[in-house]
């Protein structure tokens, strides 16, 4: 009868853990990435003098509705998710519009962005910003709830 019990009541925690798990997760931008330039269409008479490559500090988060080549940025808001308040907040609902969302990750001394596609099955999104000893540090946390109290 023990044995039963605590089969059944791993089985729950096991249960409770996916359903919370598929509720909400995490992008994690990276801190500092390492970029080289090239030169493309090298004028006559001119050579490269290559100095090492550049690290770039992450900066911003930018959300994006569609593939942001078609820069379509999402404005921000304030609001509530699940009772928790948030400065940033952005609704990515797929059920209600048809094209993907993004989160984008920016850098400093850099025009590049790295992109990654929001999980579909996310209503809402919320950015936190903090800072390590490596920096500056961005996580986009997205949840299947909807926000609530948007201004």
């Amino acid at each position: 009868m023990k044995e039963k019990i605590l089969s059944m009541t791993i089985a729950v925690v096991v249960w409770f853990g996916a359903v919370f798990f598929v509720n909400a997760y995490q992008i994690e931008c990276p801190q500092k990435i390492d970029v080289k330039e090239k030169v493309e269409n090298m004028p006559e008479g001119w050579e490269v003098f290559e100095k090492d490559s550049l690290s770039s500090a992450f900066h911003s988060m930018i959300v994006y509705y569609d593939h942001p080549s078609r820069m379509a940025v999402l404005k921000p808001a304030k609001g509530t998710v699940d009772g928790k308040k948030h400065e940033l907040i952005w609704e990515v609902n797929h059920y209600t519009d048809v094209e993907p969302y993004y989160v984008s990750c920016a850098y400093s001394t850099s025009r590049i962005e790295l992109i990654k596609k929001i999980d579909l099955s996310m209503k809402s999104c919320w950015a936190d910003y903090s800072k390590n000893e490596q920096g500056k540090k961005g996580t986009l946390t997205c949840s299947t709830s909807e926000a609530k109290n948007l201004h």
